[in-house]
């Protein structure tokens, strides 16, 4: 048996049959519809489940979510806001799905990652990921600060920034032109640009989605991979800590990992 298989080496039972069965669908499906199909259940999965689970977190437990909440109860957004939130991401989600599938179509459902039967190896994954997160950092935090410029800012990324207490669902509350170079592209071009296998584009965006969800929830015990006290920090005053991980703001001084906002119920 081949030991460049992914998983392979941890547990051949279960990597045969997912290899077979992986096979199977890349020679039922047209590559590019698989690829659609993978990254609209990644979306699901990684992101609108997470999300609706922490809002029913508030909704079902209030008194544990104001307990955990790092900003007051008096901050959190209305239910009316919520709704709006809500409805404008299903809206940014479903009119790039849209655009996605008409893209694909026109291209004859030729994919942009490799769709082929052979699963990846384990160490082209772990090489594919950590070039991506470190791509994606890079470019998510200069195109952050390039958005918070001040000819920018009150056009575009003004409307990201409504909800100075985020919630999981305001990660990606934004104007399009924001949704699509701040949120979509430091995602899709690294692993693009390696031309990666899907399935380890579909665990880095899965990876990337759940953090951006954590990180704006606005809860106090997400700690990894980001602290959601950081970047609920930079919605209180806006300067500070414009990159997911905090290298980039410490080299260029924006770095308040530690600092406390004004309306941190731990820091009264």
């Amino acid at each position: 048996m081949e030991t460049t298989k992914f998983l392979t080496p941890i547990n051949s039972q279960s990597a045969i049959p997912l290899s077979t069965s992986w096979a199977s669908l890349c020679t039922t499906y047209p590559p590019g519809l698989l690829e659609l199909i993978l990254l609209v259940t990644t979306q699901i999965i990684f992101f609108w489940i997470p999300s609706t689970l922490l809002l029913l977190l508030d909704l079902t437990f209030p008194a544990f979510s104001n307990h955990h909440k790092i900003q007051s109860e008096r901050r959190q957004p209305t239910w009316p806001h919520i709704k709006h939130c809500i409805y404008h991401v299903a809206e940014n989600n479903i009119t790039s799905t849209i655009i996605h599938w008409v893209v694909s179509y026109l291209l004859e459902f030729r994919p942009l990652f490799r769709v082929e039967p052979k699963l990846p190896s384990e160490s082209e994954v772990f090489k594919d990921l950590a070039f991506g997160i470190v791509a994606r950092e890079v470019l998510f935090y200069y195109i952050h600060r390039l958005l918070h410029h001040p000819r920018i800012y009150r056009y575009v990324h003004k409307k990201h920034h409504q909800f100075t207490a985020p919630m999981a669902f305001a990660a990606q509350y934004a104007h399009p032109i924001e949704h699509l170079t701040a949120n979509f592209l430091p995602i899709l071009l690294p692993l693009l640009y390696r031309r990666a296998h899907i399935l380890t584009y579909c665990i880095y965006l899965g990876y990337s989605l759940l953090e951006t969800a954590s990180t704006h929830s606005g809860y106090d015990f997400f700690y990894f991979p980001l602290k959601a006290r950081r970047h609920d920090l930079h919605h209180e005053k806006f300067d500070v800590n414009f990159g997911g991980l905090w290298v980039l703001d410490w080299l260029h001084g924006t770095d308040m990992s530690d600092a406390v906002g004004l309306d941190d119920k731990k820091g009264k």
